[in-house]
């Protein structure tokens, strides 16, 4: 059965009180992937279909509701595609980055934050986040009341006549002046428990991702006074600047063997408790957060930190490079240099792998959609109209269109590069048939294969004649590049560290004394490499260091595989058997999580960190010149060792050795001739495509070839249960987005549309992943959202003191249905 992955990269945005329609949002999201690892626990696809998410995942006292109708979902799209939906990425900025620091815990550890409403719903208030030296007595200033009656009865403040807004408004704005009015170290004590009671229990700890993934986490922070960072220009040589926006990051590593790394976990709680403090520390309401308010916390509660080191090295490592002491500045609200963090989602997705064929989304959460402005009407603004525009109104204002253009920039050199490769397609079968020949693969396929692949990068060396020299000196400076950056990480060098520039200088000394790129002039000469023929350096240097072109041909080959799926109807594939693509599928998996682990520097034993830090160590003082570290031949040998082992390590040859055994086998096997020339075509002749798209940078990093699409969730693209453009407003984006925090019915209502939107917009982007497979029509697709409306009615309704929500969505449903 065909088989893809939906892989979702999401973007929350900031809102202050709307915190609880995000939160709504991303319990749909923990419930869908919840879902789908269920689903996927069968390997075998007809044997779900009987089944039901309670059947497989049992009573662990978690809250269950629209697990199942995912679960329903997912075995009807199952019955003609194999669909399991991953997070690969979280982006948040203030209340966004609250939420996708829960949301990211949960996922990587499968936990449970059912108690988070609780606390959403009675601590979100007003009351009692105001720190208590702060709130206003019943007659601190009185003169305030009756300026306060009339702006209620003129409702110049927009909101409803609601008796208990109306008090607490009136506390708020007669508390303390000047001074922050919540209280920081409460909130961050409530988040640290929050976090610290999101637990799993009665089960074994597990994950929500499958073994082979990693799960990013971004959350956006202001520096209040920033650091220095140096810039190299023409005139002055170096210049200085002041950064302040901050983007802390996270890591969960779910290894193949069932091991995990992870940043996400209750080692790192106080580190995900300040982030989560920090990136909410909205200006004037709360204090700026610091992390001697976490240390203070701490010795209070005599609780550990013990990835403290780990969390300091990874998130202030320009400060320790500056000598400024962390402890000593003050964080603010990320949403004030970043409220849309979307480039943080960009380069998790670039970055990121897939194992079958991918549908990759960018989905952002966005509790209150910008509504186009009424167009100017001539006037010239006032005084103070222009001076609240300019110092809040416009620095606030942040616009996705340069994000989404990007996007659309990175989706129109996907669909060009598809373009060239399939007008190259006929020339290079040819090619590769020239390649091949009549030579038979029946007694020995991988030595078989093995001479392919070397004869046909031989032919394609001899083909592309002059523009092979700029390919094969591209390639070769770029997998030096490539190591200097692994050598420098592995050695924790900081990217303007003085030790970083000598490493690199000796690096490439190394390099050019071991001929690692092609002689300037003549066409490289392309030889056997098992024959005992002599080989050229740069060749030599390829085949030992050259991980992202194995990594490269081997994601070709996959996507290839993929696309076989859609062909088996066709004459020439007919007897070829789905699982007969998976199981190349699988075997091609092992090598190739291989190569990516290998690509990011976590494979290195020890011994070699070891060695790299102590090198870096002494490159100081004269060392520090390029021409001194030219001229070290002590340096130069202990470059040397160092590769030698970094080379055993890698140990390629071996990946190259296990490839062609897997491609081999099928070439014996009993399997349609079309497929053993799709896995023949793809596998011998990337050396012809490689030489085609590596010249172009934004072609070289595009991995699966993989467009982007943007996903929103809004009160505005959630329809189906709203009737005018009023009803499609949150009640919590009243005043700037702080009503939520003077009403817990108001709270309510942003909660429980925010899972019955997350959930509405969750199955359409379901549905639009599988349409090209297995289309549902719009009856079948509603009656599956209904069953997640009712379920999330049913399971909310009795922590809901305002019954007339409920009542009211109810008939709307029934409305939707003809009940």
């Amino acid at each position: 059965m065909k088989e893809k992955e939906l892989r979702l990269a999401l973007v929350c945005y900031g809102g202050v009180s709307l915190v609880l329609y995000m939160h709504g949002v991303i319990k749909e999201i923990l419930k869908l992937a919840r879902a789908s690892k269920a689903y996927h626990s069968i390997a075998n696809p007809e044997r779900r279909q009987g089944k039901t998410f309670a059947s497989l995942n049992g009573s662990d006292g978690r809250e269950r509701d629209t697990e199942e109708a995912y679960f329903s979902l997912l075995k009807i799209i199952g019955r003609k595609l194999d669909l399991r939906v991953i997070v690969d990425s979280v982006a948040g900025a203030s209340a966004g980055g609250i939420s996708g620091i829960i949301l990211a815990r949960a996922l990587a550890h499968d936990l449970s934050i059912d108690h988070l409403r609780n606390l959403w719903l009675e601590e979100a208030d007003v009351l009692r986040l105001l720190a208590p030296k702060q709130r206003a007595r019943p007659w601190s200033k009185w003169l305030l009341y009756p300026i306060l009656w009339i702006l209620f009865r003129l409702r110049i403040l927009g909101l409803v006549t609601d008796r208990e807004v109306r008090g607490k408004l009136s506390t708020f704005f007669r508390s303390r002046w000047f001074e922050p009015p919540f209280d920081g170290d409460r909130f961050l004590s409530l988040l640290f428990d929050g976090m610290s009671a999101m637990q799993r229990p009665g089960v074994k700890t597990s994950s929500l991702l499958p073994p082979g993934h990693t799960l990013d986490l971004s959350v956006t922070v202001t520096d209040m006074f920033g650091y220095p960072r140096l810039l190299e220009i023409n005139t002055p040589t170096e210049i200085r600047e002041r950064e302040q926006a901050l983007l802390w990051s996270f890591r969960f590593c779910h290894w193949l063997d069932g091991s995990a790394v992870s940043d996400l976990d209750d080692t790192n709680l106080p580190g995900l408790a300040l982030a989560a403090r920090a990136t909410s520390s909205f200006p004037g309401v709360f204090p700026p957060a610091q992390l001697r308010d976490l240390d203070r916390m701490l010795e209070l509660r005599q609780s550990p930190w013990p990835d403290r080191a780990r969390f300091m090295k990874a998130n202030f490592r320009d400060y320790a490079r500056a000598g400024i002491d962390p402890a000593k500045t003050s964080f603010l609200d990320g949403s004030i240099v970043n409220d849309k963090p979307f480039s943080a989602a960009i380069k998790a997705i670039r970055e990121r792998a897939a194992f079958r064929e991918v549908d990759r989304r960018i989905v952002y959460i966005d509790p209150d959609p910008e509504r186009p402005p009424p167009p100017p009407d001539g006037r010239a603004p006032g005084f103070l109209q222009t001076l609240k525009a300019a110092l809040s109104d416009i620095p606030s204002h942040e616009p996705v269109y340069g994000e989404l253009a990007r996007i659309a920039g990175f989706n129109a050199s996907i669909r060009e590069m598809r373009a060239v490769l399939e007008a190259a397609r006929p020339q290079i079968d040819q090619l590769v048939s020239e390649v091949v020949g009549n030579t038979s693969a029946r007694t020995d396929g991988a030595r078989a294969v093995q001479r392919w692949r070397e004869a046909a990068n031989a032919l394609s060396a001899k083909q592309a004649n002059y523009a092979y020299q700029v390919y094969a000196r591209l390639k070769a400076s770029s997998v030096l590049e490539h190591l200097i950056k692994l050598a420098c990480e592995l050695a924790e060098l900081d990217r303007d560290s003085p030790q970083r520039a000598a490493l690199a200088t000796a690096i490439r000394a190394w390099g050019a004394r071991r001929g690692a790129t092609p002689p300037h002039g003549a066409l490289p000469a392309i030889g056997s490499v098992d024959d005992g023929s002599h080989r050229a350096p740069w060749i030599d240097f390829l085949l030992h260091f050259d991980i992202d072109f194995r990594r490269r041909r081997l994601s070709f080959v996959v996507r290839a595989l993929n696309q076989l799926y859609s062909r088996l109807g066709e004459p020439e594939f007919r007897g070829l058997d789905p699982e007969q693509v998976d199981d190349l599928k699988q075997r091609f998996q092992r090598p190739l999580s291989r190569l990516r682990t290998l690509r990011s520097g976590e494979f290195a034993y020890p011994g070699i960190r070891a060695r790299l830090v102590a090198l870096a160590a002494a490159l100081d003082g004269s060392t520090n010149r390029p021409e001194t570290v030219l001229a070290d031949k002590f340096l130069a040998d202990r470059i040397g060792d160092i590769m030698s082992q970094l080379s055993d390590e890698l140990n390629l040859k071996n990946i190259d050795h296990e490839l062609d055994q897997i491609a081999g086998s099928f070439l014996i096997k009993s399997v349609p001739r079309a497929f053993r020339h799709e896995m023949v075509l793809h596998y011998v002749g990337f050396a012809f495509w490689d030489v085609l798209t590596f010249t172009l940078p934004e072609w070289r990093d595009i991995g699966e070839h993989d467009e982007i699409r943007v996903e929103r969730i809004s009160p505005v693209d959630a329809v189906s249960l709203r009737v005018g453009a009023a009803n499609s407003s949150l009640k919590g984006a009243e005043l700037r987005h702080f009503a939520g925090f003077l009403s817990r019915s108001l709270r309510e209502s942003d909660y429980l549309w925010g899972r019955l939107d997350g959930a509405e917009r969750l199955i359409d982007i379901i549905c639009d992943a599988a349409r090209t497979d297995f289309p549902l029509d719009s009856v079948e697709i509603r009656k599956i959202k209904n069953s997640a409306f009712h379920s999330i009615l049913d399971a909310e309704e009795k922590y809901l003191q305002d019954k007339s929500l409920v009542s009211t969505i109810r008939a709307a449903i029934d409305s939707e249905t003809g009940a």
